[in-house]
């Protein structure tokens, strides 16, 4: 009992306002997570009748999930085996019965535990579920357990080990299930809501089972699901809220996604009921009122019907019936709803989230623009002409018609379009610039606040369409449009202004946006600092793509956008709810960073003092969010210094090397390159004479035993050997190679070996190889030769790839070693000679291009695109780019022509030795004709670099 008030008080303490606390109790609770019977405590908390833990339920089954997934799984700190057992059933068991406050997490956990242990490790899962179909009191509990749990066969890469689960769970399920439905579909008017969402739930389980291939058993009997799913979707709608889809509806929508996933295999035990099928959607396509209860049914049902029209599967159905689709589904499916007009002025988010192009949700008019542009695919000309004959009536009638028009006649003008790119090609049968000139353009300068609205999408769809004298005309409209009073006009002028920057064509850019700097910014950071708006990405990112587009032109307003961007940055870290904003927003940092203290260094003493209250503010208050992005931005910040290490950076250097920073695995990269800043400007003055040295050993330590951050750790130690030398580090050095070769036999990996190697090569390259000899001859005698041959030469023979950098480094390291007597004397030579074809391959795939992509610089211009995981988001326009370790090396495959030479004078006959080894045709060809021979290689590389071979 004083365990669990122990526990308790944690969990409580986790929500203790005071920082110290609130850390005290999360370190307390992570600790404990790999204690043996923590967990079946926890789960005790969790099932507790006592009223007196009511409240800390919820926080004991989020700590549970988070528990699960930190720990179950290749964790320094995994959860007891002894326990794992007694978790597993007891989740199962109270994730039927739980209550919707804690059973979301349950099934989070059920499903984390699953995805590593189902079924190999967890036998005993599906017979429990299926076992527990007769119970009909925690039938939809169970039901919603294994719908979890399967989704793990939706959306995945097909591969044997998945077809085997799969088969797995089909043969224990798949006859249950069927059962099941028939069971359910004869009690359907029994408890109707409990039964509907029970077969809401074999609906789903019947996707995931499916999803794949289609299986044999289902096959088999697909007349009789087919049956099935015919009188469920002519079920009777009970409910008539306008504002939520009845028990039936969501059955119907979930019957409809079978069918689309069936219609997409085409598979021909299905043909025979598509027909049927398609005239019973279409039909209830007609009857589904224009309310917002009814949009996911609409929805779902109008893609159905677009993938068989994409597909030109009943072709000649919907060919006969083209005109009645357009006018009867697609036209008032596109129409402004009431609806539509109140969620446009009272909440907007939805409206721009379900509207806007590339949005995440789904709207009627989207779906309905969907099937427009699928009949198009098959039938462009004649559906062209009906539209447009649409178009002509409408676009002269009320505001909302024309609304409607525009969105038809863009519907049809699209041929092909990308997300990132806007529209490539248009149907040559709709003139759209005219279109604009003559109906959509004057809606910019005012008027109906959602027909201002639809133009500006209009130009950020066609964007590519116009040309620059146009865009000249258009832009001062829609930075007028950033000061609308609606939200959703300014998030669309916004977002237009952030495309028309992103074109590629070159005939607007910075020369023509210089004019309207001024507007410009004034009109985005009018919407950022307005205290009664909420935090709007699509105005942020606008700001990162401007200041992307003036570069070095930013000078002028600097400091004025990072005053603006800090104050933003000083409101959102008290409520980060906005991740993509909070992302656009360091972004535009970071971009501003590099376009003004790129040009010119001195603007970094500048930024300090602009920046460093803000983000010592996030330090000092542990926002996790933004500590990751801090650390990028310090970095970048310092990378571009010229001058000493600045006063505010050396107060934070100390406790950047405290155990703390480092637990949190989003800190990791960004810290890590921060500290290898610090050594790279502060050099033996800050390491040695600051009394910084160990402290970082300590860190490259603690790094180096992680699989997940080993990379990081040999980034330090470079930095380290590249700023200080070899011999600065001689007290240090054969620990460090202990580390790393106990590191290499307790746990070798592939990634691992990779980049011990790279380290090796950049050691040996920096101090010459005799000193990397001495310090691993100190260690054990032989073994620079054991190393090459055992670890080193079969990493770059097996490696498929190196970019330009890495392959540099790697070449350089292995030459030095080629000249060393030891290798020389090392097995005869056999070695030497592996080692040579080595380098030959690096050669090779450094110089084709075919092999070797060249390497991109961090920070381009293209397209940001944001890839959050759990707690780490690299920023573009911070990146780093790729360092050449050996700038003084012009081209390696000189040093390797004449190592190779004075090899060849020292050893008779290796040559014939490295002929036979070399049988890679990448290496030859590369070298010479297609299929040379190691011979003709070796003259190629004689007469290119002058070398003479004994």
């Amino acid at each position: 009992m004083a365990e669990q008030q122990q526990l308790v008080a944690a969990l409580q303490a986790t929500l203790d306002p005071n920082r110290e606390t609130r850390r005290a109790a999360e370190a307390h609770l992570n600790a404990s997570a790999s204690r043996p019977g923590y967990l079946p405590l926890l789960l005790t908390l969790i099932t507790s009748s006592d009223p007196s833990v009511a409240g800390i339920k919820q926080i004991a089954v989020v700590h549970l999930k988070n528990v699960i997934k930190n720990n179950w799984v290749e964790s320094d700190t995994p959860v007891p085996d002894v326990d794992r057992p007694t978790l597993k059933t007891n989740l199962v068991d109270l994730m039927s019965v739980a209550p919707p406050s804690i059973k979301t997490q349950l099934a989070t956990s059920i499903t984390l535990i699953s995805g590593h242990d189902y079924p190999k490790n967890w036998p005993e899962l599906l017979p429990s579920l299926i076992s527990k179909f007769n119970n009909p009191m925690n039938l939809v509990g169970v039901l919603e357990t294994l719908n979890s749990i399967l989704k793990r066969f939706r959306y995945v890469e097909r591969n044997d080990s998945i077809y085997m689960d799969l088969k797995y769970t089909l043969e224990l399920l798949q006859a249950p299930l069927l059962q099941l439905a028939n069971s359910l579909d004869s009690v359907i008017d029994q408890s109707r809501e409990e039964i509907l969402k029970c077969i809401r739930l074999v609906c789903r389980i019947f996707f995931s089972l499916n999803w794949l291939d289609l299986p044999e058993f289902f096959e088999d009997n697909v007349q009789h699901w087919m049956k099935l799913f015919k009188g469920w979707l002519e079920l009777a709608t009970s409910g008539e809220e306008e504002d939520e889809a009845s028990e039936e509806e969501k059955v119907k929508k979930a019957v409809i996604e079978n069918l689309n996933l069936y219609a997409g295999k085409d598979e021909e035990c299905f043909a025979p009921f598509l027909g049927n099928f398609t005239e019973t959607i279409w039909k209830l396509l007609l009857e589904i009122k224009p309310t917002p209860g009814r949009d996911e049914l609409c929805c779902t049902s109008l893609k159905f019907l677009t993938a068989l029209i994409s597909r030109s599967i009943n072709a000649s159905i919907f060919e006969k019936a083209l005109d009645d689709i357009i006018s009867k589904v697609v036209i008032p499916n596109v129409a402004i709803r009431e609806a539509d007009v109140e969620m446009f002025e009272d909440d907007p988010d939805e409206f721009i989230l379900r509207d806007m192009e590339g949005g995440e949700g789904d709207s009627r008019r989207r779906c309905g623009v969907d099937l427009l542009r699928g009949m198009c695919r098959g039938w462009e000309e004649r559906v062209t002409k009906v539209v447009m004959g649409h178009v002509s009536s409408m676009i002269g009638k009320s505001w909302q018609e024309k609304d409607a028009a525009v969105l038809l006649l863009t519907a049809v003008a699209v041929r092909k379009e990308s997300r990132l790119g806007g529209v490539s090609e248009v149907n040559p049968g709709v003139p759209v610039i005219d279109f604009f000139v003559q109906h959509v353009g004057n809606d910019l300068g005012g008027g109906e606040v959602m027909l201002l609205a639809g133009s500006l999408k209009f130009v950020s769809t066609f964007r590519n369409q116009f040309n620059g004298a146009q865009l000249n005309t258009i832009f001062p409209m829609m930075i007028a449009a950033l000061k609308s009073t609606s939200a959703v006009v300014r998030t669309y002028a916004a977002n237009g202004i952030e495309k028309v920057l992103a074109r590629k064509a070159d005939d607007f850019g910075k020369t023509q946006i210089q004019p309207h700097l001024e507007p410009l910014f004034s009109g985005l950071f009018s919407n950022i600092a307005d205290p009664n708006l909420p935090p709007n990405a699509y105005v942020m990112k606008t700001i990162m793509r401007a200041l992307a587009t003036i570069k070095a032109d930013a000078v002028p307003v600097a400091e004025m956008v990072i005053k603006a961007l800090t104050d933003a940055l000083a409101v959102v870290c008290k409520n980060p709810q906005n991740p993509h904003y909070n992302h656009y927003l360091f972004e535009s940092l970071a971009v501003l960073i590099k376009s003004v203290c790129g040009s010119n260094p001195a603007y970094v003493d500048s930024f300090e003092p602009l920046l460093f209250p803000s983000f010592n503010h996030i330090l000092q208050a542990d926002v996790a969010e933004f500590t990751p992005y801090v650390f990028q931005i310090l970095a970048q910040l310092l990378e571009y210094s010229t001058g000493a290490i600045s006063e505010s950076y050396m107060t934070l250097f100390g406790p950047l090397l405290t155990p703390v920073i480092w637990e949190s695995k989003g800190n990791v990269p960004g810290v890590t390159r921060l500290v290898v800043a610090y050594i790279e400007k502060g050099g033996a003055k800050l390491m040695l004479e600051g009394g910084f040295l160990m402290p970082v050993l300590g860190v490259f330590q603690k790094l180096i035993s992680s699989k997940a951050n080993e990379h990081y750790g040999f980034l330090i130690m470079a930095a380290l050997i590249g700023s200080l030398g070899i011999q600065a580090l001689q007290a240090q050095i054969a620990e460090v190679f202990n580390i790393l070769f106990q590191r290499l036999q307790t746990g070798k990996t592939v990634r691992y070996v990779r980049h011990l190697t790279l380290f090796f090569a950049f050691v040996v390259g920096k101090e010459g190889a005799a000193i990397f000899r001495s310090i691993l001859e100190g260690i054990q005698p032989g073994m620079l030769g054991m190393i090459l041959k055992g670890v080193w030469v079969p990493c770059v023979l097996t490696e498929s790839m190196f970019n330009k950098s890495d392959s540099k480094t790697m070449t350089v390291g292995l030459t030095a070693l080629l000249d060393d007597e030891g290798v020389m004397t090392f097995d005869g030579g056999a070695t030497w000679s592996q080692t040579a074809v080595c380098i030959m391959k690096l050669l090779s795939t450094s110089v084709n291009a075919s092999n070797v992509a060249e390497d991109k610089v961090d920070g381009g211009e293209e397209e940001v695109e944001l890839n959050f995981d759990s707690s780490f988001s690299k920023l573009h326009h911070a990146g780093k780019a790729l360092v050449d370790k050996f700038p003084g090396v012009a081209d390696p495959a000189v040093g390797f022509a004449a190592a190779l030479t004075k090899g060849c004078s020292k050893m008779p006959g290796v040559l014939q030795a490295v002929q036979a080894k070399c049988n890679d045709e990448k290496v030859k060809s590369a070298w010479g004709k297609e299929g040379a021979s190691a011979e003709e290689i070796m003259q190629v590389i004689v007469t290119k670099y002058g070398a003479q071979l004994a």
